[in-house]
């Protein structure tokens, strides 16, 4: 009797940082509905990139619009300084980098939702539109897990917001177990909601 009661006892202290949430099918849908109901999204997000063996940060302004049917984002290197004013305009499967005069169109990149440049347009579009496969409580935060079957494997994001706004505070992503983006929200506004 003792072991099983020092047994619950260790794992309810492991646990602790993390706790069940009451009905996560509803907290799951209340979250899709406040994002797909803002109509624009302002976001500073601090990145750090764990791609091809070399560690990049980043930090990147994102302003998404939506009028109707119609959204667009704009993305913009804020750091680092060697290619801070770098924009992508997002529209649908098309981005245009700009820099100055020079315009570039492009389409998504190959590694859709992996990369610093279009990660928060992949990790606001799961918000919007998908069901995660486990919602959770960690610490004052709210938890939501996404996994997707892609060509480059078995991907798995955790997002994490503040329970009373749903703003975005952190977000790693990770790609066959390996975490090869992690996002620290310095600032996040949803509007329209």
């Amino acid at each position: 009797m003792f072991r099983r009661l020092l047994c619950g006892v260790s794992i309810a202290l492991l646990l602790c940082g993390c706790s069940a949430v009451r009905s996560p099918e509803e907290t799951a849908a209340a979250v899709r509905d406040v994002y797909a109901a803002a109509s624009d999204i302002e976001i500073v997000t601090e990145i750090t990139s764990n791609l091809n063996e070399e560690t990049m940060d980043y930090t990147i302004g994102y302003s998404y619009e939506k009028q109707g049917d119609t959204a667009s984002a704009v993305m913009t290197v804020l750091a680092p300084e060697s290619i801070a004013g770098i924009t992508a305009e997002i529209s649908g499967d098309d981005f245009t980098f700009s820099y100055g005069d020079t315009e570039l169109e492009t389409a998504m990149p190959d590694r859709k939702g992996l990369t610093p440049v279009d990660a928060t347009t992949y990790l606001l579009y799961d918000l919007m539109h998908s069901v995660p496969e486990q919602v959770w409580q960690e610490g004052e935060l709210l938890a939501l897990r996404y996994e997707s079957k892609t060509e480059e494997g078995n991907v798995v994001k955790e997002i994490y917001l503040h329970p009373d706004s749903c703003a975005l505070a952190e977000a790693r992503i990770y790609n066959n177990g390996n975490q090869i983006l992690r996002c620290t929200f310095e600032t996040c506004t949803l509007d329209g909601k």
